[in-house]
């Protein structure tokens, strides 16, 4: 083998192994939100809507508080941001099934990996 061939096979190796690292998966963490939304369902079960658009509220927060930590980097958290908001505008609507709807839509985005 030529030695210019051999040279480029080298580097056509490496040159894949950083492209397969730049594709692996984000280490990401959504424990808050996660507990915060489960927070959410659980008081309204109550049905008060006060409480639970209290609760929605603390659960959008802190996502606004983690997606400028993560500088949007994130897949996942922009569309889990999309169904708190939601059930956000649904708890300011006082309609709970519709926000508990999106809260557990919300939990299922962020438990994707």
């Amino acid at each position: 083998m030529k030695p210019k061939n051999f040279l480029t096979a080298i580097i056509l190796f490496f040159l894949s192994l950083s492209v397969f690292a730049a594709g692996s998966a984000m280490n990401e963490d959504f424990s808050n939100l996660i507990a915060l939304s489960q927070n959410a369902i659980e008081a309204s079960k109550a049905n008060d809507s006060a409480v639970f658009l209290e609760k929605v509220t603390a659960a959008v927060d802190a996502y606004k508080v983690q997606e400028e930590a993560s500088k949007s980097y994130s897949i996942h958290l922009p569309r889990a941001g999309k169904q708190l908001k939601a059930a956000l505008k649904a708890a300011k609507a006082g309609s709970i099934s519709e926000g508990v709807t999106d809260l557990e839509n919300a939990i299922a985005e962020m438990e994707k990996k």
